[in-house]
């Protein structure tokens, strides 16, 4: 099996209103992408809690098969769609995959 993680910091939103529709947005652009996309085991995806220095706003923990499902679920139209959304505020992004 294969963890992929990102996470992703966004620019500074104007408002509470502003920061709250972009979530929305986020939380629907991910909604159901586990039954859209076959390759996909499990599928999590979270917001910070306690906004440190250290941390990022946003975090999306896939789980896939093998080493290769994950380009078949990183080019999913789906998935490329919710990229899409969050591209609009990220400012830097990491990323980690890993077997276990």
């Amino acid at each position: 099996m294969i963890r992929h993680i990102a996470m992703f910091k966004f620019k500074a939103f104007e408002s509470e209103k502003e920061k709250n529709n972009f979530f929305n947005r986020l939380k629907e652009a991910f909604d159901g992408l586990g039954n859209k996309i076959p390759e996909i085991k499990t599928i999590q995806i979270g917001f910070d809690i306690l906004h440190t220095e250290a941390s990022y706003d946003f975090v999306v923990n896939v789980e896939v098969e093998n080493l290769e499902a994950l380009p078949k679920y990183a080019n999913h139209p789906d998935h490329i769609k919710a990229v899409a959304v969050i591209k609009e505020m990220a400012v830097d992004r990491k990323v980690i995959d890993y077997e276990f």
